[in-house]
């Protein structure tokens, strides 16, 4: 009896487990990576369980808790923005949520649905701005909306983007300002939204202008300590206890350039990059210690492939480094020395991430690319999804999510 019995404990865990497969931008420790099998590298109508049209825009991943989906959308004339809600497995919607838009202005490849939201067990939390200020929003999975807060003096050049997350209880934003205005990063209780910690950054340097960070932080454990890294032009990474805001350590880089793609962390390791146009032109690798400051693994320029707006991606051993323009490089994670570099082709703001072994990297045209990872460059396959996408992929339930510009598309594996 006692036999059948942890046997029984074991497969009822399983549906816990596939339930937080993606729960956030990137999966639910940021890395990219998805457990899946039985995809097929070049895919067809035919092989999609489902498709919805979309009602409006967005550049927002799909997140996901057992079998709800839950997206943000805005409208295309820029009125109103949403939280909606669908099946997994169906692709029916369950629920819409919308609120309207007191609108800001955005790069022109931005939308005011461009950052993932982040979901547990109890709620979703979005995270967006609006007007002069940032707003963050939780709801059950019912669409009830639970609380809302707000945070004045917010402007930026480019809009919003950084994704929230969800660190051991705390919930985390970063919201980074021009124009004098306050730059933060917001620890907050998930059941209430209160603050129980705040931490300012640097807005501006005398000298540059213009230099607001997208990136969403990453969450790393060294040494049995759990910590909060976070980026910004203006004065560099941190490491931040998640629990109590405290600053365990600091980097600053001298960066000149704009951080938008977010943190990448593998093999105990840090790695982002600056840039600007449409490629990277500074990153840097740290190793981030228990205690005191980081350990910088090493450097690149602008001649080692960086990109601008695609998170890289760690996977076994290796740092994949795609740039906007689609040439893909592939480094030696722990020392950077270069692998190899090739032309993928296509534009892309995706990031890259993994599932059933695969390299996906969704393009701007629609397409999306499957590469065998390894020391050797080969494109296994090339799939057509529309006109455009600016989304990057979920895996979740073995099956693989993506949104077009136009779509939700859901591609089972076997």
């Amino acid at each position: 009896m006692r036999r059948l019995a942890l046997i029984f404990f074991a497969l009822s865990a399983f549906p816990l487990l596939d339930a937080q497969e993606w729960t956030r931008f990137r999966g639910p420790d940021g890395t990219g990576i998805g457990r899946m099998t039985g995809l097929k590298s070049l895919l067809t109508e035919a092989d999609c369980a489902w498709s919805v049209k979309l009602d409006g825009i967005g550049h927002s991943s799909p997140v996901l808790w057992g079998e709800k989906l839950f997206l943000t959308i805005a409208a295309a004339d820029g009125t109103q923005r949403r939280v909606e809600c669908y099946d997994g497995a169906s692709g029916a919607k369950l629920w819409t949520w919308e609120v309207p838009v007191e609108t800001l202005h955005l790069h022109k490849f931005n939308t005011f649905a461009s950052a993932s939201p982040v979901v547990d067990a109890e709620r979703v939390y979005v995270a967006w701005a609006s007007g002069q200020r940032t707003e963050a929003v939780a709801l059950d999975h019912d669409g009830k909306v639970l609380w809302q807060r707000e945070w004045p003096e917010f402007t930026s050049d480019h809009g919003f983007a950084a994704s929230p997350i969800l660190v051991e209880g705390t919930l985390v934003l970063h919201t980074d300002s021009v124009e004098k205005k306050r730059s933060l990063v917001l620890g907050l209780d998930p059941a209430t939204g209160e603050s129980r910690w705040e931490v300012e950054r640097a807005t501006e340097r005398e000298e540059e202008k213009h230099l607001t960070a997208y990136s969403t932080p990453a969450a790393v454990t060294v040494e049995g300590r759990t910590m909060v890294v976070v980026l910004q032009t203006n004065d560099g990474w941190k490491g931040l206890d998640p629990k109590t805001g405290e600053v365990l350590w600091g980097f600053d880089g001298e960066y000149t350039q704009r951080s938008v793609g977010s943190i990448a962390s593998g093999g105990g390791l840090v790695f982002a990059s600056f840039g600007s146009g449409s490629q990277g032109s500074q990153g840097t690798a740290l190793r981030p210690k228990a205690q005191g400051d980081p350990e910088v693994a090493y450097s690149l320029g602008k001649a080692d492939g960086l990109g601008y707006v695609p998170t890289p991606l760690f996977y076994e051993g290796r740092l994949y480094l795609m740039v906007d323009s689609g040439i893909l490089t592939c480094l030696d994670a722990a020392t950077g020395n270069r692998i190899y570099r090739e032309r993928v082709g296509g534009n892309f703001f995706a990031s890259p991430i993994v599932a059933d072994g695969k390299i996906l990297a969704m393009s701007r045209e629609g397409e999306l690319v499957a590469l065998k990872p390894g020391d050797t460059f080969e494109i296994l396959g090339r799939s057509k999804f529309g006109d455009g996408a600016s989304a990057t992929p979920a895996v979740a339930n073995n099956r693989l999510y993506l949104r077009t510009d136009t779509d939700l598309i859901c591609v089972p594996g076997s």
